[in-house]
């Protein structure tokens, strides 16, 4: 049900998608759809949180395994590449919706997540400079830079274009590191 609504979110926005869309969409009546939701910002909210809590779950298990800065930002682009090839829809909606107002509940429960998410991703830059002595970048600067590089695949990447996932991390991890460790970004 989650993944048709994302298609839509997706497709259309959250704010230009009603809940007489959603009802038509999934084949049911709107009161039929208010039994699994108790509205539309719940639907949003669902869509974020699941996206949010398996890539949380995943990086709490298997970054503390990794040994290198360099290994944990390649993990964390292939968890995000992957997921969004698995979830397109859901991966989109998530991120184009981030900064629609929630009520404070849910705010601040997706924006725990998001911080969480971040400092992973700070976390991996900042070892990556200790292990880099030389490397001057500030690691605020970092860490939203490759955020932003994440973020904007849902723009721009076709998981089933020309260019396979792998391919597409490798080349973002690639790039990512090399500018990271360029002597040239003093």
């Amino acid at each position: 049900m989650l993944q048709k609504i994302s298609d839509l979110f997706a497709k259309q926005g959250y704010e230009k998608t009603s809940i007489r869309d959603i009802a038509a969409h999934l084949g049911m009546t709107n009161a039929g759809l208010y039994y699994y939701f108790k509205n539309k910002q719940q639907m949003l909210v669902d869509i974020m949180q699941h996206g949010m809590d398996e890539a949380l779950s995943t990086m709490r298990k298997e970054l503390p395994r990794m040994k290198s800065g360099e290994e944990r930002i390649e993990f964390i682009v292939r968890c995000q590449v992957t997921f969004y090839a698995n979830h397109k829809s859901q991966t989109r909606a998530a991120i184009h919706e981030m900064g629609t107002r929630l009520d404070a509940k849910h705010e601040k429960s997706i924006d725990r997540k998001h911080q969480e998410y971040v400092g992973f991703i700070r976390q991996a830059i900042e070892q990556v400079i200790q292990e880099n002595p030389y490397i001057t970048i500030k690691p605020t600067i970092a860490t939203f830079c490759l955020l932003g590089m994440l973020n904007w695949l849902v723009d721009w990447y076709d998981p089933e274009g020309e260019v396979p996932p792998d391919e597409v991390t490798s080349n973002i991890t690639s790039i990512f590191l090399m500018g990271l460790k360029s002597k040239a970004a003093k």
